[in-house]
């Protein structure tokens, strides 16, 4: 086996793992609610240490490292910053929570907040059209002959002055739990459920927590380390090479 090829090809593709993790968060510094992934590379234990190998290796070896791993690509569930709208069906959530709705009966949880009323008066996602649940796990329905909706902080709907529900509002103990689904969502298993103090500011949606400037920074240095694994493939294809060409000729 050369050792340095195997080194440099694992770099290769840790190194576009990367790169894909970075290019879709920086297609989501405007989607609204959206958490960045940070992609996690660690070091690769040597085959000797790992119990893998057996028969005899080569002493000089033995101080090398394994290479580069993929770690598990984590998600930051920082809030992003407020930003007002002036719809009164957009919400924003102020400290840690989730909002809740239904995709397919099962629920689902996010930081978009943005509301609307279907015509049958059911309170639904703007984005598309999932129900959103209040409290006790059903649907939050509007009264279809009713004037405007009003969402207090603590989440209570109101409509002409009455109370029409209370949008449920969820924690996590551990947000490792929870499962990127796609349209800024997220699943979990019902133990990993916390109660929820967040706060709702009705008028704003809360923006991306992608930082477009850091993440092009992160994806210049990942660009950057895919060439000089490239390069080092390619030194070590050309030194096997004249290897070879010594050896027949010799």
């Amino acid at each position: 086996m050369i050792y340095g090829l195997y080194q440099s090809a694992a770099g290769l593709l840790t190194t576009d793992y990367r790169q894909a993790v970075l290019a879709n968060n920086l297609a989501n510094a405007d989607t609204v609610g959206f958490k960045r992934d940070i992609p996690v590379l660690a070091e690769r234990v040597p085959a000797s240490e790992a119990g893998v190998r057996s028969g005899p290796s080569d002493p000089s070896l033995s101080g090398l490292t394994g290479g580069l791993w993929l770690g598990r690509t984590h998600t930051d569930c920082s809030p992003g910053p407020a930003v007002a709208t002036d719809n009164t069906l957009d919400l924003a959530l102020q400290g840690p929570g989730f909002f809740v709705v239904s995709v397919n009966g099962q629920p689902l949880y996010t930081r978009d907040g943005r509301l609307m009323v279907r015509e049958d008066g059911r309170i639904v996602a703007a984005s598309d059209g999932a129900e959103v649940l209040g409290r006790g796990g059903a649907p939050l329905q509007a009264r279809r002959a009713g004037g405007p909706l009003a969402v207090d902080e603590n989440g209570v709907i109101r409509q002409d002055g009455r109370r029409i529900g209370q949008l449920a509002l969820v924690d996590f103990s551990d947000y490792g739990a929870l499962r990127k689904v796609g349209a800024t969502r997220f699943a979990a298993p019902d133990e990993a459920l916390a109660p929820c103090s967040a706060l709702v500011h009705s008028g704003y949606v809360e923006s991306s927590g992608v930082r477009p400037i850091a993440e092009l920074v992160e994806m210049m240095a990942a660009a950057r380390a895919y060439q000089m694994n490239a390069q080092m493939v390619s030194l070590q294809d050309q030194t096997i090479g004249r290897l070879i060409s010594g050896a027949l000729r010799a």
